[in-house]
């Protein structure tokens, strides 16, 4: 193998080789992996190659390295691309704004079946929610956190952990944002409104009027992030 191939396409040959091993074996999150000096002996490679392969699939989210116990197999999640993405967004701005774009198509086509499935207990969990955001507002106290909450008990109904995990790159891109325009703390009473107006559109199954109000929340987050990205370099 090592006479054929040469890095970085041994570097490549082996992570192929430790991916397909997984899928073969069926494997699943938290089983073991052959060790460095297994993988080493199987390919016929040396294991200085072995452990530069393993580094980029722990990068890449597909194994985890124990320290004394040996190679696992990860849990999958979308870690890399959430990384990729905070590089991405300080790199060239419009990937922020096509990034909420993204987001807006996702959630208008979700919020159709979030209106059909939500159950009684979840709409019960939004209502104290937001008595929660109402004391925050009054109190002039940051309410992103029950923002991200509102949005995560909505889309839990669907029982879909990848648009799940998906929400959640897209919250913790624009979270890792340190842009006052963005994180605008100076429309706390508007963003409460916006949001009672969609879980009352929700509480009614009125998906037309659920997609309005989610839209008219879209709106102004676009509006700040064309507004944070147009500014020019201080």
């Amino acid at each position: 193998m090592t006479k054929l191939l040469q890095r970085p396409a041994l570097n490549q040959a082996i992570r192929d080789y430790v991916k397909q091993y997984i899928l073969d074996q069926g494997l699943s999150a938290g089983d073991p992996l052959p060790s460095e000096t297994q993988l080493a002996e199987e390919l016929g490679v040396g294991r200085g190659s072995v452990r530069e392969a393993i580094k980029a699939l722990q990068s890449l989210g597909i194994i985890e390295v124990r320290r004394g116990d040996g190679l696992y197999v990860r849990p999958y999640t979308f870690d890399p691309i959430l990384e990729t993405l905070n590089y991405g967004i300080r790199f060239d701005t419009n990937t922020l704004a096509e990034l909420a774009q993204i987001r807006v198509l996702l959630e208008r086509a979700a919020i159709e079946y979030v209106v059909k499935q939500i159950s009684t207990d979840d709409l019960d969990r939004l209502e104290a929610l937001m008595d929660v955001w109402k004391e925050r507002v009054q109190a002039g106290e940051p309410h992103r956190d029950l923002d991200e909450e509102f949005h995560r008990i909505l889309y839990g109904t669907l029982n879909n952990q990848t648009f799940m995990n998906l929400f959640e790159v897209f919250w913790i891109a624009y979270e890792n944002l340190d842009n006052p325009i963005i994180q605008d703390v100076n429309r706390l009473e508007e963003e409460l409104e916006n949001h009672v107006a969609i879980l009352d559109a929700v509480k009614a199954r009125d998906e037309d009027l659920a997609r309005q109000h989610m839209m008219h929340h879209f709106r102004h987050l676009q509006e700040r992030i064309r507004r944070a990205t147009s500014l020019p370099d201080a």
